[in-house]
């Protein structure tokens, strides 16, 4: 499993919004994983390499407020903390 970024969603037309504004900085969309519950089911995925021209992308073009969508850090675990089937998942907020 890699690491990567996810953004989830209210609202499936949310969702397919955010996919084709963030679609120069090459995410795609997938389910929601089931370790996270609250969401339309659609998320955005986006490579770690990318994390920051994505971000740049959605800070100047989403009209979503902070409580329509979460944004998560997923990555293997380090077995130290807390973690489902090996997995990670940290809610943060976008850095810009």
């Amino acid at each position: 499993m890699q690491e990567y970024y996810l953004i989830t969603f209210e609202s499936t037309h949310a969702a397919i919004a955010t996919e084709k504004l963030l679609k120069p900085a090459g995410v795609s969309i997938m389910p929601v994983p089931r370790f996270i519950s609250a969401s339309c089911g659609i998320a955005v995925r986006i490579h770690p390499e990318k994390r920051v021209q994505a971000e740049k992308l959605f800070e100047s073009g989403s009209v979503l407020k902070s409580n329509e969508y979460a944004y998560y850090h997923i990555c293997p675990s380090d077995g130290k903390s807390d973690s489902v089937d090996g997995i990670e998942c940290e809610r943060i907020s976008m850095s810009y």
